[in-house]
């Protein structure tokens, strides 16, 4: 699964997204216990799309664990059970609780013996499935229905055994109307027409073992586009307009399979893959077994779109699941890391693959600042976890992996990952598995790694510094970690590279890290022209190292990877204003060969407020000359930085960029236009709150930068963009309005307050939080009801609100 929830993509004014919500894992994570090991699961159903319900008939093939098995607990969430058969149309009785159908077999069976229950049912799904139909807000919303399993909603909508510790095969036959389409897991057996009734029944088989939440189902109007990767068939189901963006958002997923298959040496196990986009899916991605359910707004892009950027990393994250996540699935959900880890680990390894090591280091750096960012907003946190899983398993975890390889070294670590996967093979796993099978291949006694990166949380502080001795020949490098330490946090131990680059010879010396204060000694004939602490930026950590400007000016200038020129761009951009800084930043964001080192540098001359009249004028010639970059993530760091000087010139270059071929430029422009020339951008953002874009990109940035401009027109723009039948994105800006420029109007309490029940979860959620930052009490009824509410996150976000309100009213009095 994609680690957004909810992405905000080149949709909000400012670079938004809303991380997936950490579930609440049930037993503390403990894996559960079974009675019985289910073999297979033949699910019969027929969706009534209007009703948004369902009938359905599953067959549950299982096998006992114990000798004398006389009941059977299937996991069944608001269902009406019309019937229990045992074997051929035997009746036997049930109980429907809660959470359960608990079924009474005719008498004790044993290990040796081999049933078949079959359950007739109804159902009106709140979670595990969904059903998409248009309205009078949004009339051209396509009819579909999804469904999403993970972490245990399956059960709302089939009746199964609903945890992932236990592997199953799987069939899905499902009937609906004639002109849609089903995709399930497996491969197509059969299509039936239902000429008479108006429907086709498709029958799907997969004949792989899987756990439960893997198994899924899509329906809609879709244009298949067949593909093949060798000789596995691949299907991207598309709406019939997006067939040509959906070819070339897709088109990488041949070499993607190929990349993987061979650089895990596990080929890919499923009998096809397919991609289907879906319609306000609640996840950027599900990995089900054979196929993916994509969010539509974030894996079809337009051709202008794809100036910015394509879906590349979406798609490799799912696709590796198919391996991690699905071939070896966590046992329980304190081992999620093991799918989500390796699947936000091997994204990015495609991208080396595919686009070279700089790209490879410019994604492994922002999942390392995920990882800091985490223990600076949640806490420090492990990457197994108790209670419920972070956003740890993703950036973190992947950083995890990528320490791995640098301990291990890339031979060992392929054949570890090979071995692994191999020898834990559709079985469930957990972390001990990856440890163990790493120890049976290397030879090499990991505990410590695991203790460090795994189990426990933090990471390295390091206070770094340098010293050449003429008369010893040779550099001293203090080494001192500075982390606080206590039972989460101990003392790192961890290899780490050094680079001593002279005018004649560069060196690397590889250094083991041991305590909490070394001093090292590096040989070197002559002083180094630069010292270059883990180049290449393979360590988890935070790094101060003492060093002058003119030593980060000439790490920036002349780094051997791209990664450390923009760590010297970023510390350079912490020093006071002076010609060689702006200098080293300008010549940066002119001519590095690498796109992400002059975006960094074009961004830090925009901070740059306090420059002496002087340096000004190198400052906006090296910005001016950045907005005619090739890399149009390059020119939206120049526009954006625009926005912090003034001057004819600049304005003159933002209104140019409102005629980019990007769409991030063009936002940007606007917003950088509210700041340099405010006294003439409210028309201009006026303008724009009604020019089309992929996602209202555009609408949605004017709307937000005329907040900033302290416009009663905002507020007044924001109830009406913030209506039902608006772009969900531009919904949720408005909200962001509102909240902004709100408070002490009871009007915006009131109107924002109804939402809190609208059909978009997206918009329950902002509404409510919302109603919390604006403090009125006005809003305590609104939120008491929905703290009432069967759904979990709505009703805790709701209590939360609500406490902020009451604190904030307890404070006042």
């Amino acid at each position: 699964m994609k680690l957004l929830r909810v992405v905000i993509l080149l949709a909000l004014p400012l670079s938004v997204c809303i991380a997936q919500s950490p579930f609440n894992v049930r037993d503390n994570g403990e894996t559960r216990d079974r009675s019985y090991h289910v073999l297979h699961y033949r699910i019969e159903i027929t969706p009534d799309m209007k009703a948004k319900s369902l009938s359905g008939t599953v067959a549950v093939t299982l096998v006992p664990f114990s000798p004398d098995l006389s009941t059977v607990q299937l996991d069944a969430e608001q269902m009406q059970i019309h019937g229990v058969t045992l074997g051929r149309n035997q009746p036997v009785k049930f109980d429907v609780l809660p959470k359960t159908l608990t079924i009474h077999l005719d008498r004790s069976y044993s290990y040796n013996d081999t049933l078949t229950l079959t359950v007739n049912y109804t159902c009106t799904p709140k979670k595990g499935l969904y059903f998409v139909q248009p309205d009078s807000g949004y009339p051209d919303k396509p009819w579909q229905v999804w469904s999403q399993g993970e972490d245990m909603d399956n059960h709302f909508w089939f009746p199964c055994y609903d945890f992932p510790n236990d592997f199953s095969t799987s069939e899905l036959i499902a009937t609906v109307p004639a002109r849609f389409t089903v995709l399930s897991n497996g491969r197509l057996l059969s299509v039936k027409d239902n000429a008479r009734e108006g429907t086709k029944t498709f029958h799907w088989y997969e004949a792989k073992p899987h756990v439960s939440y893997l198994t899924m189902i899509a329906v809609g109007d879709y244009a298949i586009l067949n593909d093949r990767s060798g000789k596995l068939p691949l299907e991207y189901y598309v709406y019939p307009s997006d067939t040509a963006d959906g070819r070339a958002c897709f088109r990488e997923t041949p070499a993607m399979i190929k990349f993987f298959g061979e650089k895990i040496g596990f080929p890919y196990a499923w009998e096809k893959y397919a991609q289907v986009i879906v319609r306000d899916f609640i996840e950027g991605g599900m990995e089900n077994a054979s196929a993916t359910t994509l969010m539509d707004v974030i894996a079809v892009y337009d051709a202008r779109s794809r100036v910015d950027e394509l879906p590349t990393s979406l798609i490799a994250h799912e696709l590796a699941h198919q391996w991690w996540g699905d071939v070896v699935t966590c046992t329980n959900w304190r081992h999620i890391w093991l799918n989500e880890s390796f699947a936000s680990y091997f994204d990015p390894l495609y991208t080396e693959y595919s686009r070279g090591r700089d790209e490879f280091d410019e994604a492994m750096y922002h999942n390392q600042q995920s990882g800091l960012n985490a223990d600076a907003t949640i806490g420090r946190k492990p990457v197994v976890s108790v209670g419920s899983y972070t956003p740890n398993v993703y950036g973190r975890g992947a950083a995890v992996l990528h320490m791995l390889r640098f301990v291990l070294g890339d031979k060992l670590f392929w054949r570890a990952i090979h071995h692994y996967i191999t020898s834990r093979q559709f079985t469930p796993v957990e972390t001990n598995d990856l440890k163990n099978a790493i120890e049976e291949e290397t030879g090499q006694n990991l505990s410590w790694f695991f203790d460090e990166w795994v189990y426990k949380a933090g990471h390295p502080v390091f206070d770094v510094s340098s010293q050449w001795s003429d008369s010893a020949g040779a550099v001293l490098l203090s080494v001192k970690q500075t982390q606080k330490l206590d039972s989460l946090t101990g003392v790192f131990r961890t290899p780490v590279d050094v680079e001593l680059a002279s005018a004649d010879v560069d060196t690397t010396e590889r250094l083991n890290i041991l305590t909490l204060d070394t001093t090292f000694t590096l040989p070197c004939r002559v002083k180094p022209r630069m010292v270059v602490f883990d180049p290449g930026n393979w360590i988890l950590k935070t790094v101060h190292f003492a060093k002058t400007p003119a030593e980060w000016a000439e790490q920036a200038s002349r780094g051997r990877y791209a990664i450390d020129r923009q760590q010297a761009v970023r510390e350079l951009s912490e020093i006071e204003d002076d010609a060689a800084v702006i200098a080293a930043l300008a010549g940066a964001a002119r001519h590095d060969q690498f796109w992400a080192v002059r975006r960094d540098a074009a961004a830090a001359l925009g901070h740059r407020k306090s420059a002496p009249d002087s340096l000004k004028g190198t400052i906006a010639s090296a910005l001016l000359a950045a907005c005619r970059d090739a890399r149009s993530a390059v020119r939206n760091a120049a526009v954006s930085a625009l926005g912090e000087l003034k001057g004819d010139s600049v304005v003159s270059a933002l209104h140019a960029g409102l005629s980019d071929s990007s769409y991030a430029v063009v936002a940007s422009a606007l917003r950088s236009l509210a700041k340099a020339d405010s006294a003439n951008a409210e028309p201009i953002l006026l303008r724009y709150l009604d020019t089309p874009s992929r996602n209202n990109t555009i609408m949605n940035t004017a709307l937000f930068a005329l907040s900033t401009m302290d416009s009663a027109r905002a507020v007044d723009s924001a109830f009406v963009k913030a209506r039902y039948g608006q772009h969900p994105w531009t919904r949720y800006t408005a909200l962001l309005v509102l909240s902004r420029r709100g408070k002490g109007r009871h009007d915006v309490t009131g109107f924002i307050g109804a939402m809190v029940n609208d059909k978009s979860g997206l918009i329950r959620s902002t509404a409510i939080h919302v109603l919390g930052d604006l403090g009125d009490a006005e809003a305590l009824p609104a939120l008491q009801t929905a703290a009432k509410s069967d759904d979990e996150d709505i009703a805790r976000e709701a209590k939360a609100s609500i406490e902020k309100i009451e604190k904030k009213d307890a404070a006042a009095q």
